[in-house]
């Protein structure tokens, strides 16, 4: 188990040096991972929809604070065909099952991500390496163009007025 980590945490620093952090207003290149019910899920696949995701992992205490706060924003969309909630986790399934029989996620959760996260959400620091600051909340519109990238409480607000800008109510 431990040489597995290492190797995970080496290609984590080799994908630092091509990973670069998508700016606001650009397209999120696309990604397929495996949600918590073994079903594939795809960026690419979801264009014409609004996606909302938080970047996550259960040892995380601002990342548990909010969950209470993004189940209510998710139960204000439930059943509309027109948005979804993704949760990539840098966390295992196994850890995650466990935590969320605690702490039920409204979220479509993607465990095991944190390679996912790093490639594709991840900031450059000037050194080359990535990083993400947690929990982090990022919007991307129908169009697959990221719109809105912030961290804790105020990604939440920056998210439910993203998200209002975007599926004006009739």
């Amino acid at each position: 188990m431990r040489i597995f980590k290492i190797a995970i945490i080496i290609c984590l620093i080799s994908a630092a040096a091509y990973a670069q952090g998508v700016p606001v207003g650009e397209v999120q290149p696309d990604f397929t991972a495996t949600d918590m019910h073994g079903e594939q899920v795809s960026l690419s696949a979801l264009r014409g929809k609004v996606v909302v995701l938080n970047l996550w992992f259960i040892n995380c205490p601002n990342c548990l604070a909010e969950i209470k706060e993004l189940n209510g924003l998710a139960d204000e969309y439930k059943g509309r065909d027109d948005i979804v909630f993704l949760a990539p986790a840098a966390s295992g399934q196994a850890e995650l099952q466990a935590f969320l029989k605690k702490h039920p996620f409204k979220y479509r959760i993607v465990p095991d991500a944190a390679a996912l996260i790093l490639s594709k959400f991840g900031i450059a620091a000037p050194n080359g390496e990535l990083y993400v600051l947690f929990p982090m909340h990022i919007v991307i519109d129908r169009d697959g163009k990221l719109t809105v990238s912030e961290r804790g409480a105020k990604g939440i607000a920056a998210v439910r007025s993203e998200i209002k800008r975007l599926l004006p109510r009739n």
